[in-house]
Parts: C-alpha cells; sequence; structure tokens
C-alpha cells in the first residue's frame, strides 16, 4: 500500500480537488463522505471558505470546530480521499456523524486507504486532546465497518437516523479509544 499524508486545503489544491469531486459524480454519487459537503458548493472557494471557517468556529452545544484534510497519496501528490475531524460531539453528533467522517474517491477504493486515512486522524485527534472518539457508518457498510474495526472500533449499538432525504437509515456506531 502506498502512504499518505493528510494536508489542509488550500488554493493550491482546487484543480485537484475538482477532479476528486467529479468522480463521485462521474460514479453516481450524490455525496462526498468526510469532505465537509464539498458536493453542496458551487465551487471550490466557496467551499474552501467553509472549512477554514469550521476550523475556527467558537464551540456551543450545537456546533465544534472541525478540521477537514485531504488524504494525498505521497508518490504522485493524489487526493485518494477526504476525512473531517470533529473537535468534540455535539448532541446531533452523539445521534448520527461522530466524531470523524471519510471518503475514499471510487477508483481508489479497496486499497487499504480508508484504514491508513482513520489512522492518521486519530493521531491527530490524540494532538487536539480528544480520549475517545465516536465513528459511525450505515450498517450495510461492511467496508467502512472492517476499516472502523481494523482501527480498533469497539461496537456501541445500533441506531435508525434520518438519511440526506429524510429516510431511516440504519447505522452502526463504534468507539475508539486514544
Amino acid at each position: 500500500m502506498e502512504e499518505l499524508a493528510l494536508v489542509l486545503p488550500s488554493l493550491e489544491w482546487e484543480k485537484q480537488a475538482e477532479d476528486y469531486r467529479r468522480s463521485y459524480f462521474e460514479n453516481g454519487e450524490e455525496h462526498i463522505n468526510g469532505s465537509s459537503a464539498m458536493e453542496r458548493y458551487p465551487g471550490y472557494r466557496e467551499w474552501l471558505d467553509r472549512v477554514n471557517d469550521l476550523r475556527k468556529l467558537p464551540a456551543s452545544e450545537e456546533q465544534t470546530q472541525a478540521t477537514t484534510f485531504f488524504a494525498v497519496r505521497k508518490r504522485d501528490g493524489r487526493i485518494v480521499g477526504t476525512i473531517q475531524v470533529r473537535h468534540r460531539l455535539t448532541g446531533e453528533l452523539c445521534r448520527s456523524g461522530g466524531n470523524i467522517g471519510y471518503g475514499v474517491r471510487p477508483d481508489e477504493r479497496g486499497k487499504g486507504y480508508a484504514a491508513q486515512m482513520l489512522t492518521l486522524a486519530l493521531d491527530f485527534c490524540r494532538e487536539i486532546g480528544l480520549e475517545r472518539v465516536l465513528l459511525d457508518c450505515r450498517a450495510d457498510n461492511t467496508a467502512s465497518e472492517r476499516t472502523i474495526r481494523k482501527c480498533g472500533g469497539i461496537p456501541a449499538g445500533e441506531a435508525q437516523v434520518p438519511d440526506e432525504n429524510g429516510r431511516a437509515e440504519r447505522i452502526r456506531r463504534f468507539w475508539i479509544a486514544l
């Protein structure tokens, strides 16, 4: 497996980020996990403003700081994934979403990148003082469940939550001690 690095989004990544986003749409996917809703923004710069704002967000009961990274393959500098770390759990994140969300571009899946991304993100979580993190995945997403378990995820039950369209979706929840 090739080595990855987590990098903060910046203007220098604009062209690659647009290609990354397009790879999801061309694969028939409308949601880009771990990207802070990259799919909802008309352009990279608007999205970049959003992720930069989230890093500076004052904490409250309803919101928390979040850091979004590109997972970049060191050999060729290609963005292979996105991963977002939410610095603390809000009530909403306790119900669905957890501390970390991640996604791997469609043509790079099945290569072990998700586990490497999550491992790097867990290092960042330790750096910001977290002692444990909550992750969840759709109950039918066996690849994500394997990744979470591989990185130390301990099952914490299942829940029904609304998906992006308001339909009920079953998720599995996991805690990882840091």
